[in-house]
């Protein structure tokens, strides 16, 4: 005969004993590390994400570049909108080849959420110029920084605003404004 109960994340066994002539039965206790593991795999998995390889690394780093780049923070005059668009091209090309499965992020998605909230204001600065003298490239750079937060915004952006939408039927505003 065996007993057993579980209390908190301690098993105790009571086991009769083997023999009859030996009364004294064998009492075992075992306490569980299920939370100590659970703990461990939580940390190792948040680590494991961390630490990126070296691959994952130059990623970031070359879409960080980019951004920063496009967002020309520093006002530098040698940051031309030809060379924000070439910054946006990469950009474009890292979402487009990005592979990845149904359960996983994408990672340009992932190192490009940082930069979300930026890359809109940048272009609510474009929109809020006067759309009749705008140049250009600068045109199509907002057309196309347009398509890109509608492909980011579907994945960070408020749904109940409908900002994927948003930015998608200002970039097709801006393209037939180029077209014309």
């Amino acid at each position: 005969q065996c007993i057993h109960h579980c209390l908190g994340n301690r098993i105790y066994i009571k086991m009769a004993p083997i023999d009859k002539k030996d009364d004294t039965a064998v009492e075992m206790t075992a306490e569980t590390d299920k939370k100590k593991d659970d703990k461990k795999t939580k940390k190792d998995a948040e680590e494991e994400e961390n630490a990126l390889s070296e691959e994952d690394q130059e990623l970031k780093e070359r879409l960080d570049t980019c951004v920063s780049t496009l967002l020309n923070v520093a006002n530098e005059t040698a940051v031309t909108v030809p060379l924000r668009l070439k910054a946006l091209d990469v950009i474009v090309t890292e979402l487009r080849t990005a592979t990845s499965s149904m359960t996983s992020v994408p990672k340009p998605l992932k190192f490009l959420r940082p930069h979300f909230s930026d890359i809109k204001k940048l272009h609510s600065a474009i929109v809020e110029e006067n759309d009749d003298s705008i140049e250009t490239e600068l045109l199509e750079l907002r057309a196309r920084l347009a398509d890109v937060l509608s492909v980011l915004s579907m994945t960070m952006g408020n749904h109940e605003e409908r900002e994927s939408l948003k930015y998608k039927l200002s970039g097709m505003k801006d393209y037939d404004m180029l077209e014309s």
